[in-house]
């Protein structure tokens, strides 16, 4: 059990133990953010619960890349492990030696990360009680809690942990995702473009190849400004504004840069604090497989998904199904293809006005945007076992 005596405070004379957050994820270039950005949602819901917060990470890299994200300068103390985010057993005598000095608290642990194995879990769930947010299906994660948005029916494998927190209503969506306002327009002007913060199968280079008959890897000799389509497909669409999210991980960052240079209608944004206004004057949207979907439903941007990773399947599986946002291909697979896809999807709802309409209500439908907080609600009322 967590080591120390349970921090207690008073609240109209009655006693309340003080429960903390540390929360184990990383982001780095090769995993990009979205660990440490749905891991942030849930740490923000647990401190408007008013619950302690506090991050661990393994380098100094990841550092940065957290404390890039925050709210505000210092809004949650980050621990550097100085370990190896992918070998997470040899990072387990430093992370129980910071439990183990945390101060006097009832102390829970999250973990947010694609590397972790039984034996690191089961290690760390002696030590105090542990949740891990999944969407891999690894194995019977040996938690207490385990978290898995991207299942709306609760996976066969999951017997050992004792609080199972599935579907949709669990997402860890940011509270600027709660109760937005939304309308489809009847003319479609700017779309929404995602594809992760590192962008490796180059998707969004590619389609903007496709619509602006260029040559992405040498955009500044090669763009064609007068913009001439040899596709009759793409004419209306070079008219569109294109948001493109994305961040300097991206290793096309420099040529999409370059691009934006050319054409005034792409608009590149990073390190977005209020995504859901960005969302919100977006009348498409496309994105990889991800947290980036159920927050356009939460908005409600008619929208199509890519798979660009083995781990965005089930999430663009359970969309699709529910025909909720379908698929435009697998760039995976075939990234010709996909942006195939896409460019279809974009041509079919340029004029779609009522469709658009109804695809805006079944996604709001769909997602409410307060899965951070239930997740911060369950670890709250989840009481620690006393001994130790």
């Amino acid at each position: 059990m967590c080591m120390g005596r349970a921090a207690v405070y008073q609240v109209s004379g009655k006693d309340i133990i003080m429960s903390v957050v540390y929360f184990r994820t990383d982001g780095n270039e090769e995993i990009a953010t979205g660990h440490i950005m749905r891991c942030l949602s849930i740490a923000r819901a647990c401190a408007s619960l008013s619950m302690g917060v506090r991050f661990l990470v393994s380098d100094e890299n990841s550092v940065s890349i957290l404390k890039e994200r925050f709210a505000f300068p210092d809004e949650f103390p980050a621990i550097c492990l100085h370990s190896d985010y992918q070998a997470p057993e040899k990072e387990l005598p430093a992370l129980k030696k910071v439990l183990k000095e945390a101060p006097d608290a009832d102390v829970k642990l999250f973990v947010d990360s694609y590397f972790v194995t039984e034996t690191y879990l089961a290690a760390l769930q002696k030590y105090c009680p542990t949740a891990y947010l999944d969407d891999l299906l690894a194995f019977d994660y040996p938690v207490d809690f385990i978290v898995n948005y991207d299942m709306e029916e609760e996976p066969a494998c999951y017997r050992k942990a004792a609080h199972r927190l599935t579907g949709a209503a669990y997402t860890p969506l940011r509270e600027q995702f709660q109760n937005v306002s939304y309308e489809a327009r009847p003319k479609v002007r700017d779309i929404f473009l995602s594809a992760g913060g590192t962008d490796a199968c180059n998707i969004i280079g590619a389609l903007f190849q496709r619509i602006y008959d260029i040559t992405v890897s040498n955009t500044a000799d090669s763009a064609d400004k007068s913009g001439a389509p040899t596709d009759d497909s793409t004419a209306f669409l070079q008219n569109l504004h294109y948001h493109v999210i994305t961040s300097r991980l991206n290793s096309h960052f420099q040529e999409l840069e370059q691009l934006a240079l050319c054409y005034p209608t792409i608009h590149i944004h990073t390190n977005v604090q209020d995504m859901a206004a960005l969302m919100k004057q977006c009348d498409l949207g496309i994105s990889a497989g991800g947290t980036t979907l159920y927050e356009l439903c939460a908005v409600g941007v008619p929208s199509v998904s890519v798979v660009t990773a083995d781990n965005q399947r089930h999430a663009v599986e359970t969309f699709s199904d529910k025909k909720i946002i379908l698929c435009a291909g697998d760039a995976c697979v075939s990234l010709e293809k996909t942006v195939d896809g896409l460019i279809a999807f974009l041509n079919r709802h340029k004029d779609s006005y009522s469709e658009r309409k109804e695809s805006s209500q079944r996604m709001r439908t769909f997602i409410d945007g307060r899965g951070a907080f239930r997740i911060a609600s369950a670890l709250k009322n989840f009481e620690t076992p006393t001994g130790g």
